[in-house]
């Protein structure tokens, strides 16, 4: 019984660290400054109809930065 504690103990320690360590490559996006003329551009470019950013899903918010990865300034 020992061992199997000892086993998930280490197991979610060695998870935690895998995490955290992806978590460093991630990008972080913000709305910053001329934002608004990317997501217009992008909703152009993309042949969407004008939607507020908020109103927006989580496929349309994933694809708008993948997008806008691609397009820096």
């Amino acid at each position: 019984m020992e061992k199997l504690r000892r086993i998930s103990i280490v197991a979610v320690l060695s998870l935690q660290l895998f995490a955290l360590g992806c978590a460093e490559h991630r990008r972080v996006y913000a709305w910053g400054p001329g934002e608004t003329t990317y997501y217009a551009r992008w909703e152009h470019e993309t042949h969407r109809d004008h939607v507020e950013w908020e109103a927006r899903n989580d496929a349309d918010h994933k694809a708008y930065w993948k997008w806008r990865h691609d397009h820096h300034d």
